[in-house]
């Protein structure tokens, strides 16, 4: 229930943007949904984002009823239906999957929604979020594999009118105050946890490592490093590395995910301090690009 979560969090920040990477619309009612987002969009004065997506696993669709094969078709109408909501006006809607009449849903509090982002790699459909002014956030793949999407999309923005679309980079992260510290704390996280899942080239896939030694967590955590699902090591390092990922893509934003499996709060907190203090000055003077304030 992520729209509970970040009502609670929106009660306690003043600033800090809110947003979920992504809903899986398929799975949800799009008038309920609307609602949701509307509200959390009140609840934080306008500090909403919401990411919406297909979902990549057939067998969590099929689990709860509904057919993998019209996911496609359900997410395309659910889209439709909810910006037609948030327009804050009573109309009917007699589609497929769907049919109202006389429908109101209380508009959000940015107009005319809150950004939406589409979260996927596949080329297609990331021209088609591009040509419907969805920003596009992808990851946890080498900077290769994602050139594709990422050009795709920008060719779909070509097509539209719209300028807030925004490309995002997601990557997990973890900032020491050295390479070696980061180095030598990410070895002990997985002999703790005695095994790592790796992100594969295949689709949606993942490669299991069962650690029984420290020789074994080096090498474990040199094939997560290569896989460029995890950004690690220094501010320096950290710094360098997005740097070299955002002229690669182009991109305008980046996503960090601090919360990796082992990792005890207090160094989750340091990753976003340094993120903020030391990595992301470095960032923005590599690139060139205005100081970030507050």
């Amino acid at each position: 229930a992520p729209g509970v979560w970040l009502g609670a969090v929106a009660a306690r920040t003043r600033r800090v943007r809110l947003g979920v990477l992504a809903y899986t619309v398929p799975l949800h009612n799009p008038v309920l949904l609307a609602e949701e987002i509307s509200v959390l969009d009140h609840l934080s004065r306008g500090r909403a984002e919401v990411g919406v997506g297909l979902g990549h696993r057939p067998q969590e669709l099929a689990s709860l009823g509904i057919d993998p094969a019209k996911r496609q078709a359900l997410f395309l109408e659910s889209l439709v239906l909810m910006r037609r909501a948030w327009q804050g006006e009573p109309f009917d809607h007699p589609g497929i999957a769907f049919r109202f009449r006389e429908l109101y849903v209380e508009p959000p509090y940015q107009r005319p929604h809150p950004p939406l982002w589409y979260a996927g790699t596949d080329p297609e459909a990331a021209r088609w979020a591009g040509r419907n002014s969805l920003s596009l956030a992808v990851g946890f793949r080498p900077l290769g594999q994602l050139q594709p999407t990422c050009d795709a999309w920008r060719a779909g923005q070509a097509e539209s009118t719209s300028g807030r679309a925004r490309l995002a980079l997601m990557r997990s992260l973890y900032v020491a105050e050295s390479d070696a510290q980061a180095r030598r704390e990410m070895v002990a996280d997985l002999r703790r946890l005695g095994r790592l899942f790796v992100p594969s080239p295949a689709e949606a896939a993942t490669q299991t490592y069962h650690l029984g030694s420290a020789a074994e967590a080096e090498q474990a955590l040199d094939r997560l490093l290569a896989s460029e699902a995890v950004i690690a090591g220094s501010p320096e390092t950290c710094a360098e590395t997005i740097a070299r990922a955002a002229r690669a893509l182009q991109l305008n934003v980046f996503l960090a995910n601090p919360y990796l499996s082992g990792v005890e709060p207090r160094r989750v907190e340091r990753t976003l301090r340094l993120l903020a203090t030391a990595v992301r000055p470095r960032v923005e003077a590599a690139l060139g690009v205005a100081p970030t304030r507050g």
